[in-house]
């Protein structure tokens, strides 16, 4: 990097413009713009000075000092070594598309706007669904219900994908204005679905989320490559982790009995 171009000299140190560069990108900073240029070459020039300094200071000798300057630089190395491989990662574009056809084929073709009721009972539910199947407004249910249910709430634009397994399951069944006769339960409790609008789902074209299926699918594979360099890897552990802390006896354990005081009598 020395015999790169320099972007300043402090102190008889030629600092790159590579360095300038990464700095802008890591702050998110446009160097043509006066103030983002001048706002990085400061935090550069400070950080060289330091370096200088803790030089000077012989900071090194210090054993916490150095282990913090280590860490510091090997977290820096891992974060862009990760970024390198994602970027390096040779990713066919008939695998993209075909990722992105898959993703699609999960997100379904429909777009849900629906109202809900969640009760924590299924004798709440199943008298609220009652009441609908013998002919009253859904919208009247919603409004009589409303400060007793555990939730009563609208979506918008809700996909399949995005709904509790169950729930997605009965919305497939159901068409705009019709409501769940039978609650269904999932961990939340007790829903009664009410389907208010169903639009066709247009997804966003392939050309505007390859970039960001191509950046996901990287990082998988750099995850892979990197489970399997654990995998490979002749790791020796010379220390032990500490042992998990035994557990503090119950409260009601070690209180006395009936009330009475340790070493008290009962007449």
């Amino acid at each position: 990097m020395a015999s790169e171009p320099a972007v300043v000299v402090i102190n008889g140190q030629p600092v790159p413009q590579a360095l300038l560069d990464a700095l802008a990108k890591l702050r998110q900073l446009d160097l043509t713009r006066s103030e983002d240029y001048e706002k990085a070459l400061k935090e550069l020039t400070e950080y060289v000075l330091l370096a200088q300094e803790a030089k000077r200071e012989n900071l090194t000798a210090d054993s916490t000092y150095s282990a913090q300057v280590e860490i510091g630089r090997l977290q820096a190395v891992a974060n862009a070594s990760v970024l390198a491989l994602r970027a390096r990662a040779e990713i066919d574009p008939s695998i993209l598309m075909a990722e992105y056809e898959d993703q699609l084929t999960k997100v379904g073709k429909f777009n849900y706007d629906l109202t809900q009721l969640v009760f924590a009972t299924e004798e709440e539910a199943l008298k609220a669904a009652g009441e609908v199947v013998a002919g009253k407004p859904f919208g009247t249910v919603f409004n009589e219900y409303n400060g007793s249910a555990r939730q009563a709430r609208s979506f918008a634009q809700m996909r399949l994908p995005q709904l509790p397994q169950a729930v997605a399951a009965a919305l497939q069944d159901l068409k705009a204005g019709e409501t769940t006769k039978v609650p269904i339960q999932t961990q939340a409790g007790w829903h009664l679905i009410h389907v208010d609008k169903i639009e066709p789902f247009v997804p966003p074209p392939f050309e505007r989320v390859r970039d960001a299926i191509r950046e996901r699918m990287a990082g998988q594979l750099v995850d892979e490559r990197l489970a399997k360099l654990r995998e490979e890897a002749k790791i020796d552990l010379v220390g032990q982790a500490p042992k998990a802390a035994e557990p503090a006896p119950a409260a009601d354990a070690a209180a006395p009995k009936d009330g009475a005081a340790a070493g008290e009598k009962k007449d």
